[in-house]
């Protein structure tokens, strides 16, 4: 652990973070199990003695072991902290292709936060919430088609991941949007589940018969939610290209996770969901 001084909306405030980049320092939820200890004691006989033998002792009732505490989140170092949202795409090109990416954004870090605490050019942000990065047919992101890669106009996975260990280096955590309410209707998941009433992906989304007619819940009359493929209908609340997933099926639910997982593995501190 390192002091750290922190800008504030009162100045400077001096605060104990983790070392950038480390398992503890740096995620934006990590779990703090507690774990149950069991201690093996053993007898200890009587001295001998010529005297009559001491009565027997009942053994004490048994005592349940406590429950383990719930887990909690350390949620203390966002309290507060200054964000800065990014739209890798319109944020800075490396290569001059007219798009934005990794490269361009960790060649941005020292104007963000250069992680000198004793200068004053930089911004001094504390985190970066970036809005979708992974592969995706469209310019905003928000219907992916492959949530275990980045999107290749962006750059490679070890560009974001070289992104990653500067911003921490610098003492920037990182959260990425985790768009898991729909997926493009071009994913594998959505081609699969489209395809027969029989595919295993088939309940992996919302299907009907006919047409519920439901509307949007937030008033846009005429602005249909199910659609039609294959003489049947799919929910997609914003729109047909992207239908929404059926978190009522424990599959997805477990994939969600395992996702959720590998990204916070890869070293991301936290997701927008």
């Amino acid at each position: 652990m390192r002091q750290d001084r922190r800008r504030n909306g009162r100045g400077w405030a001096l605060g104990k973070i983790g070392r950038p980049g480390s398992r503890a320092g740096s995620r934006i939820v990590p779990v703090l199990a507690a774990a149950g200890l069991t201690v093996l004691g053993c007898s200890l006989l009587p001295p001998v003695s010529d005297g009559p033998a001491p009565a027997p002792v009942s053994p004490s009732p048994e005592v349940a072991a406590a429950p383990p505490e719930p887990v909690q989140w350390d949620l203390d170092w966002a309290d507060g902290a200054v964000f800065y949202e990014i739209f890798v795409r319109s944020f800075a090109d490396s290569d001059g292709d007219g798009i934005g990416d990794f490269k361009g954004l960790t060649a941005k870090l020292d104007y963000l936060n250069d992680g000198d605490p004793a200068t004053t050019g930089d911004l001094g942000i504390e985190g970066i919430w970036l809005m979708p990065v992974f592969a995706s047919p469209s310019y905003h992101g928000y219907d992916t088609t492959d949530y275990d890669a980045v999107n290749p106009e962006y750059g490679t996975l070890e560009d974001f991941e070289t992104f990653l260990a500067e911003a921490h280096r610098r003492g920037i955590r990182v959260i990425v949007d985790l768009v898991l309410n729909h997926t493009s209707a071009q994913h594998p998941w959505f081609v699969a589940s489209a395809s027969s009433p029989d595919s295993p992906k088939r309940d992996w989304y919302e299907w009907s018969d006919t047409d519920p007619g439901w509307t949007r819940p937030w008033g846009e009359p005429g602005a249909p939610t199910w659609h039609e493929k294959n003489g049947a209908y799919y929910y997609g609340i914003f729109w047909s290209g992207m239908p929404d997933l059926n978190f009522r099926n424990p599959e997805v639910r477990e994939e969600a996770k395992r996702l959720a997982r590998q990204w916070l593995d890869r070293g991301v501190d936290g997701f927008r969901l």
